[in-house]
């Protein structure tokens, strides 16, 4: 296996997956159980890099905790057989640790992961394909795209976008200038980075286009926000130092003398004396291979059942982009529930066993049946 730039990579490979992150990770580990040879990771960087450039004190939402050998598998864990929980001993990993568990979890499993190569794109070639990246082309068979969003920050088209400063680029929240700050963006980017301002002494106001995702009371977490976040901000509203205004929807950003002018589109606005933080989402991460993908009305990728790309078979897609039927699996423990629904197609295509997916049923890390996420099984 391979954690560096150093071991040669095949000219061509049985699958090629891009991204080294829980999902990259998580569905290579399945491949491997299903015996299909020549399986190979790419990572321009570094195994967990979008986790290592998460802001100091931001956490995993979900908990950790090795509850495996009771058929209860760690929310954050991308096997069966690991824990984040039992190995970094956190309950809710920063990004630093769990990177760490993710280059643990790569050494544990035997994956050939190979970092320092950019995939810039790829091209159909024959039956399989040939992917182009900052160190010449790759030819594979199939071809798993895992990149996640956190590299693909977005300013949601705000009108002087350019005079604030993305959720992504900030290294420590002590570091932002200034005692008062404005965030634009209400759900959980947002309202960690006011907790995060808070912590550091400063006074935060968090500026919410739509209603008030604080007191949304959906039951899929992928719609509101966390318990995790709920129960932080509680604790820290009531120290006063942060305001939630729901309702404000900011069109755009303008300099004037005293700082930055906060423009609503209803007429109000504010004045920020250093640049706001926006917490206003990512963009895909398909962005390199967006020509081999089509897109629905939110800019989610069109996936097949077994979330291939509709446009180019062969194509899949594995991480928090996935989503049917308007169902969203943009958590570890919903997107690590259909590694073993693409390892199984692939695996079917060269007539290969896969026996060895009963064991991932049986961990509840094989979801091909959706009608499941339609019931309301939150009675209280």
């Amino acid at each position: 296996m391979s954690l560096s730039e150093d071991r040669r990579i095949p000219d061509h490979v049985t699958v090629a997956i891009v991204g080294a992150g829980p999902a990259g990770l998580g569905v290579a580990r399945v491949l491997r159980d299903l015996a299909i040879p020549d399986v190979w990771v790419l990572e321009r960087s570094r195994i967990g890099q979008s986790f290592l450039r998460w802001p100091a004190g931001t956490r995993l939402l979900t908990p950790s905790f090795p509850g495996n050998v009771f058929g209860l598998t760690d929310l954050n864990a991308i096997s069966y057989d690991s824990s984040p929980g039992w190995s970094l001993k956190r309950e809710h990993p920063d990004g630093g640790r769990y990177a760490q568990y993710l280059e643990q979890a790569a050494l544990a499993f035997g994956l050939n992961v190979a970092c320092g190569i950019d995939v810039l794109g790829l091209e159909p070639h024959g039956e399989g394909f040939a992917l182009r990246t900052d160190r010449g082309e790759i030819g594979a068979d199939f071809v798993i795209w895992a990149c996640g969003q956190f590299g693909t920050p977005s300013d949601g088209g705000l009108i002087g976008a350019e005079h604030a400063r993305h959720y992504a680029a900030v290294g420590r929240w002590q570091d932002v200038p200034g005692d008062e700050v404005f965030v634009i963006g209400g759900y959980e980017s947002g309202i960690d980075a006011a907790l995060g301002l808070a912590r550091a002494g400063k006074r935060v106001t968090v500026l919410e286009r739509g209603a008030a995702p604080w007191t949304n009371s959906d039951k899929d977490p992928s719609r509101a926000l966390s318990p995790f976040t709920r129960q932080r901000l509680d604790v820290a509203m009531k120290g006063g130092a942060i305001t939630l205004i729901d309702g404000a929807e900011v069109i755009a950003l303008e300099t004037e003398p005293g700082g930055i002018r906060i423009l609503a589109g209803d007429g109000r606005s504010w004045l920020s004396p250093h640049a706001p933080i926006l917490a206003t989402g990512f963009a895909s991460g398909t962005a390199p291979v967006s020509g081999w993908f089509d897109y629905d009305e939110t800019g989610l990728p069109l996936l097949t059942p077994q979330d291939e790309s509709t446009e180019l078979p062969g194509l899949f897609l594995v991480g928090p982009e996935v989503s049917h039927n308007g169902h969203l699996f943009c958590f570890i423990y919903k997107f690590r529930q259909r590694f073993a629904v693409v390892a199984r197609a692939i695996a079917g295509r060269f007539g290969a066993d896969t026996s060895a997916l009963e064991l991932y049923r049986a961990n509840n890390m094989y979801l091909d049946d959706l009608a499941c996420c339609d019931a309301d099984k939150c009675l209280c």
